[in-house]
């Protein structure tokens, strides 16, 4: 993780990190690191602030509170937060076992 040149955002589970470390994840908003149970943004994506500020108040998010959110985006396209669910859901098995 140290050639990734990551800069932590948040600390917690999961932790959340920006990286600028390497040109191939411009085209990738996020990557998941489950050894490190880390959410790594990339900086280089051109919304990257705007998903950073969303993704923060999104993990503060209860689950109904995140049931009530997820129409929003869906009905302007967006499916990151779809795929931010697919790893919260990956984690919570990985973590009962």
């Amino acid at each position: 993780m140290k050639d990734l040149k990551l800069q932590l955002i948040k600390r917690g589970a999961p932790s959340v990190y920006a990286c600028e470390g390497i040109t191939e994840l411009k085209k990738f908003l996020f990557s998941y690191i489950p050894e490190q149970d880390a959410i790594v943004l990339s900086k280089k994506h051109k919304n990257y602030e705007h998903y950073k500020d969303l993704l923060l108040i999104y993990l503060q998010f209860n689950d109904l509170q995140k049931k009530e959110f997820l129409p929003m985006p869906r009905s302007m396209g967006m499916t990151f937060f779809d795929s931010i669910n697919k790893v919260l859901r990956m984690r919570k098995k990985v973590l009962r076992n």
